[in-house]
């Protein structure tokens, strides 16, 4: 389910959210291709502590911890790739934004793997 809805989510959040949190931004069609593959390797990181997280945490729970790992992995991500990429660094209030759009669309991807796992069994 991450894997599948995860960049599709992330998309839509990143061109809906994104122009509205940061104003003076325009989203462009560049961005997509990058918001798809950004979110792909957040939700493929965290798809798997979602899993684990199922055995044993109700989803009251596990949606908001999933969350905050999606945040986490998405700023550690952007944090990794600026410092590989170019030794840039980012003020941290630039990073707000993109811990949201991964907490957003993870706790999504968490509630939405609840739901259909739960309407299959019954």
């Amino acid at each position: 389910m991450f894997v599948l809805l995860g960049p599709g989510l992330g998309v839509l959040i990143a061109v809906s959210v994104v122009p509205i949190a940061i104003r003076g931004y325009a989203a462009d069609l560049y961005g997509i291709p990058i918001a798809f593959l950004f979110s792909l390797v957040v939700c493929a990181i965290t798809g798997p502590v979602d899993g684990a997280l199922a055995w044993v945490v109700p989803i009251s729970l596990r949606a908001p911890l999933t969350a905050i790992v999606g945040a986490a992995a998405a700023v550690g991500l952007v944090l990794f790739l600026g410092a590989e990429l170019g030794g840039m660094t980012l003020p941290l209030h630039t990073l707000i934004p993109i811990a949201v759009i991964g907490a957003l669309n993870t706790g999504a991807c968490s509630l939405l793997t609840y739901y259909c796992r739960r309407s299959r069994t019954t």
